[in-house]
């Protein structure tokens, strides 16, 4: 007999009941976690699943570290099947003797709808601190935050947001999911990180970029972000380039801070 969750799951449904968003049920998106799913003719495809893409990540001539960026896996989030998005940055020995950095940005989003279904951010950069995740109700366009503080305080945020919200994370999923990424177009995102503000993306120009996994014909994107990035707390200016392949495999980028830039090079796909 097949088990009623994989019944379920086929026909893009979860087995689980969905938790109110309060703070009075919530105190961590991980609790809202049930079992694996697998996919389903009626979830939205993402560009690649799974992927597992590892990056070398360089200040200015000098590599100080290596990220990644990994979707293995549908779970139940909340009653809704989701994809689950992982990122990691994390510094090298030499780096962490001057400016230790212990990244970790998860989202979830909806399989059927890519719209986010909350992040989870946890942020470790020299004396920087950031420890919070958001949750969205689409249902009732509105959400739940918590931010706790280095000392173990905390504190919850609602509010409102617009339609088929994204996350930083998320947006990046999303936008390679778009068929009119060439030079000259533009995609506006609805964004929610504890604000409200609409994220443009626009596509640049087409070049060849070199990084260690090899030689590619890339599109360079420019998001105008106005928040915190994917490695990084603040950035001044974002690129990220994607292979033109099938996959819109992003394989560079590069942010300006205030102390020069940070790169993210392709080393591998797994």
């Amino acid at each position: 007999m097949i088990p009623p969750a994989v019944l379920l799951a086929a026909a893009g449904l979860s087995s689980a009941l969905s938790v109110p968003l309060s703070s009075s049920t919530i105190s961590d998106p991980h609790a809202l976690v049930g079992e694996a799913l697998p996919m389903s003719p009626s979830y939205k495809p993402l560009r690649v699943f799974p992927e597992d893409l590892v990056f070398q990540v360089s200040w200015g001539p000098f590599i100080v570290g290596q990220a990644t960026l990994e979707v293995k896996e549908i779970v139940d989030f909340n009653g809704r099947a989701a994809y689950h998005v992982v990122s990691r940055a994390v510094s090298n020995a030499w780096c962490d003797t001057f400016y230790k950095v212990r990244d970790l940005n998860e989202s979830w989003i909806d399989a059927r709808t890519l719209e986010s279904l909350g992040y989870s951010k946890k942020l470790r950069e020299g004396h920087f601190f950031r420890d919070e995740w958001v949750l969205y109700d689409h249902a009732r366009h509105a959400y739940l935050a918590k931010r706790t503080g280095r000392d173990g305080n905390f504190t919850f945020a609602t509010g409102t947001t617009t339609a088929h919200v994204q996350d930083v994370l998320s947006s990046l999923y999303y936008v390679r999911t778009r068929d009119e990424l060439r030079p000259g177009a533009s995609v506006i995102l609805d964004v929610n990180t504890r604000q409200n503000w609409p994220l443009i993306v626009r596509v640049a120009k087409s070049r060849k970029v070199r990084v260690p996994a090899g030689r590619f014909d890339a599109l360079l994107l420019e998001p105008a972000l106005r928040h915190e990035g994917l490695f990084i707390q603040k950035g001044r200016k974002l690129q990220i380039w994607l292979a033109q392949n099938p996959s819109l495999t992003p394989v560079l980028m590069k942010v300006e801070v205030f102390f020069g830039h940070i790169s993210a090079k392709l080393t591998k796909m797994l």
